[in-house]
């Protein structure tokens, strides 16, 4: 497997999971220059020597290689520079049915438990946001999330954490490996509050006309 050629459309994966869409505009050995991601905001934009994941499709099989940012250009349009840091690997990642948002989670580190909100969750991974800045990258802790009248809790692993301070917010994005009844039970409970914000959306039409 060798890495993407001139031209071909990747994904930019950040740290927090969010992909971004881009085009690979030059190769040189190791380093590859991509137009910078469609999307980032301000905020999100990695700082230089920030890993990230480049993933695209070759044939019918999509791979991805784990990359640094090298160099951000100033030129329009702007582009950035990228060196493989890793070997190309089939992408192996799910497509999990994410949704939801608002239910109570309680994230367990160490013993000690913080209360907080869910943004949105899937059966691969949950985005909370707690009010607290006790979390760090790779930190093992135990989770506790309502979903209707069930209670669900597993063990998984910090994966990222944004840092908002001034509003006392933190997004902590949290993965874990589930067994098929838990999987089971989370994609369903997505799937049911999706189909219940559809027909809430449809009455509200119908009530407006």
């Amino acid at each position: 497997m060798t890495l993407p050629a001139i031209n071909a459309l990747v994904d930019v994966v950040l740290m927090d999971g969010e992909a971004y869409q881009s085009r690979v505009e030059d190769m040189t050995g190791k380093r590859l220059t991509v137009a910078a991601p469609f999307g980032v905001n301000s905020a999100d934009m990695p700082k230089l020597g920030t890993s990230v994941e480049l993933a695209w499709v070759a044939g019918d099989r999509r791979q991805a290689v784990d990359v640094r940012l090298v160099e951000l250009s100033r030129e329009q349009p702007p582009r950035w520079s990228l060196e493989a840091v890793g070997s190309v690997r089939l992408q192996t990642r799910r497509n999990y049915v994410r949704g939801g948002g608002g239910e109570g989670v309680e994230v367990t580190k160490d013993g000690t438990a913080f209360r907080g909100r869910v943004i949105d969750l899937s059966e691969g991974g949950v985005r909370c946001r707690m009010h607290e800045d006790r979390f760090d990258r790779d930190d093992r802790v135990d989770l506790r999330i309502a979903l209707d009248e069930e209670t669900i809790a597993i063990r998984g692993t910090v994966l990222f954490v944004r840092r908002d301070p001034e509003n006392a917010s933190f997004d902590v994005i949290i993965t874990y490996e589930t067994t098929e009844g838990m999987g089971r039970a989370i994609r369903g409970y997505v799937l049911r509050r999706e189909m219940e914000e559809r027909r809430r959306a449809r009455e509200s039409v119908a009530n407006a006309g």
